[in-house]
């Protein structure tokens, strides 16, 4: 969804502004201008813009009033208030007509679409751009951050609207039992009298251990249930990413123990841990996270069929 204030001031403002120069910029009917080859070779965008267009315009008359434009910038995915749908309006129908055709309405929407492509890019960025941290600086995270990332976590898909997650901030003193936990459990782990080594888990600022809901007498719901937690998990990750948080998540066999739920408070007959997030302001900076890339590109996993 794409805002209509993020893309257009308002007529006056940008009058105000700009003066003539906005009008030079969107219109149409210049020579010269540089949407002319838009407007006979136009992107899926611009298509779609038209078949809308030519939606509200029943009467084929190649146009539409003032009170369509709102109603069609909604279905084209821009939320615009009533004030800022006349706005624009009044700026697209520079004649006084009380209507605009689409050639008048196509370069705004290539501007708008140009800006759309802009946030989209910075946001297949940040996709892109995560990378699992190893080692943490040990400048807590602030919980408004951590808030932050649950909500995105939380619009995550979930088809079923069941909502199997639930995220338990872990403090110090909790963290200090995992870690005895884990030394106790690695250490009967080992086969020979060798001092066992192993990250100090009570160095890691921010913990987080996610659930997810058990259906035992159906195992394909629990099933979609655990996928969409492992989306939340992801969403999760990504927000703490774009505010500059690296994340790890991890799942080794302390999370698995019985003596883990308990000391998380999880009753293991209703729910099953699925994974503890560690998160912080990472050591040298996200450019120092793990660079290890996919070995696989587009054309590899990508098919297609007639």
């Amino acid at each position: 969804m794409v805002f209509l204030h993020q893309i257009f001031f308002s007529y006056t403002t940008a009058v105000m502004l700009l003066g003539t120069s906005l009008t030079q910029a969107f219109s149409p009917n210049l020579p010269n201008s540089r949407f002319e080859s838009k407007l006979y070779s136009l992107s899926a965008e611009l298509e779609h813009a038209r078949e809308v267009f030519s939606r509200w315009d029943s009467d084929g008359s190649g146009s539409i009033s003032s009170s369509e434009l709102g109603d069609m910038l909604r279905m084209l995915d821009i939320n615009a208030t009533e004030e800022e749908a006349s706005a624009l309006f009044k700026f697209l129908d520079s004649e006084g007509s009380g209507e605009i055709q689409f050639e008048q309405f196509l370069p705004w929407y290539s501007e708008a679409t140009e800006a759309s492509r802009e946030m989209s890019s910075t946001i297949q960025s940040v996709l892109t751009g995560r990378r699992t941290v190893g080692e943490f600086d040990q400048t807590p995270v602030q919980d408004d951050v951590l808030k932050r990332a649950v909500e995105c976590a939380i619009a995550a898909p979930n088809r079923r609207m069941s909502e199997p997650w639930r995220f338990i901030k872990v403090g110090p003193t909790t963290v200090k039992k995992f870690a005895e936990l884990n030394r106790k459990i690695n250490l009967d782990m080992e086969t020979d009298e060798k001092e066992y080594k192993a990250l100090d888990w009570t160095t890691i600022p921010g913990w987080c251990v996610v659930t997810s809901k058990l259906t035992p007498d159906d195992e394909n719901v629990e099933l979609e249930d655990f996928k969409s937690t492992c989306c939340a998990i992801q969403n999760f990750m990504l927000s703490m990413w774009s505010e500059g948080i690296g994340t790890k998540w991890t799942s080794g066999p302390v999370q698995k123990t019985p003596e883990f739920a308990e000391l998380c408070g999880v009753d293991t007959s209703k729910e099953k841990v699925v994974g503890c997030i560690w998160y912080g302001f990472a050591t040298g900076g996200l450019v120092n996270a793990d660079p290890r890339r996919r070995k696989k590109g587009v054309d590899d996993v990508l098919s297609s069929l007639p």
